[in-house]
């Protein structure tokens, strides 16, 4: 049984379970961080929030929306969790009953004594098998059991059936409040206004969020008009509006080309490294990608096989 289900459903149904799940577990810390700025609760929260955002990003969640664009907003009431630390496969028909994929180490359910492989047949005498709806059975029964009450799960392990007992014990959570993003007024801002208002500085970017569909793939910004573009952990850059000349390194995963790793990095700078020159208006992110040619994907000599391109323009105000 999974606690955060209700809080993962805040998202949109296209996003990564996974991670889903572990951006609401990081949220449940954060409720609980004292105000100190250095306390190492708060600073593992930042780091698991950031492995989730990592993830989604990398995963395509947020489609070809740029990371300026981004504002996420999850909220959940005070509630109280009842984990058997149960993972239950809710997929099948369960017509024998509900079967365990795993069990959480150190969880109620290990404690109790069931392992992954166990057929959870029935619970305090009422039966768990029958329909689809059977892990939505389980929950209710448990969520509507006290804290301290005794369970009592019948259990088919192989050939034989036997009882598994234990008692239930439930988390209070407070309410909590998750936010991520939410530079809504300057995402909404149209490059027209921007350049109306005056700003004279725009950005150029390499964050990875272009669609692959488009043919279009993770770039490395390595110069902005010949000079590094900035280091190695950064994906945005400030320049002054106006043009500028790039040299931009493919990213492209292996397994959308047609040759090996070996003959890609046989070439030197100048087939490695391709120069684009843009027109970054003020206010404006240019966000930069690798184009795979699909007719040219055999064609690792030279380059052939990718161009650089400033695929989208998002309007951003520039300080």
């Amino acid at each position: 049984m999974n606690t955060v289900d209700d809080m993962a459903n805040a998202f949109p149904a296209s996003f990564p379970r996974r991670a889903l799940l572990a951006a609401a577990g990081a949220a449940c810390i954060g409720t609980f961080v004292p105000a100190h700025a250095d306390s190492a609760a708060e600073q593992r929260v930042r780091d698991e929030l950031r492995a989730v955002m990592t993830e989604l990003i990398e995963s395509g969640a947020f489609g070809d929306t740029s990371p300026q664009q981004l504002a996420l907003e999850v909220d959940a009431p005070a509630q109280r969790v009842s984990n058997l630390g149960v993972l239950v496969d809710g997929t099948r028909g369960n017509r024998d009953g509900l079967h365990v994929l795993a069990v959480t180490p150190g969880g109620a359910g290990e404690r109790m004594g069931l392992r992954a492989g166990d057929v959870l047949v029935a619970l305090n005498g009422k039966p768990l098998g029958g329909d689809a709806g059977a892990s939505t059975e389980l929950r209710r029964i448990v969520d509507g059991l006290q804290d301290g009450s005794p369970l009592a799960f019948e259990v088919r392990r192989g050939d034989r059936t036997q009882t598994v007992s234990g008692t239930l014990s439930s988390v209070y959570l407070p309410a909590m409040h998750l936010s991520i993003g939410g530079n809504k007024a300057a995402a909404a801002e149209p490059p027209a206004a921007a350049i109306a208002a005056g700003q004279g500085c725009g950005r150029l970017s390499d964050f990875d969020v272009a669609p692959r569909q488009q043919q279009l793939h993770a770039a490395r910004l390595i110069s902005i008009d010949g000079k590094l573009a900035g280091p190695t952990d950064s994906h945005t850059f400030r320049v002054d509006a106006g043009t500028h000349v790039l040299q931009v390194a493919e990213l492209i995963e292996p397994r959308y080309l047609s040759f090996n790793d070996r003959q890609r990095n046989s070439g030197n700078n100048g087939e490695r490294y391709k120069t684009l020159s843009v027109d970054v208006a003020p206010g404006t992110t240019v966000m930069i990608a690798a184009r795979l040619n699909p007719d040219k994907r055999t064609e690792w000599q030279g380059g052939a096989y990718w161009d650089p391109v400033a695929w989208k323009q998002v309007a951003e105000a520039c300080p």
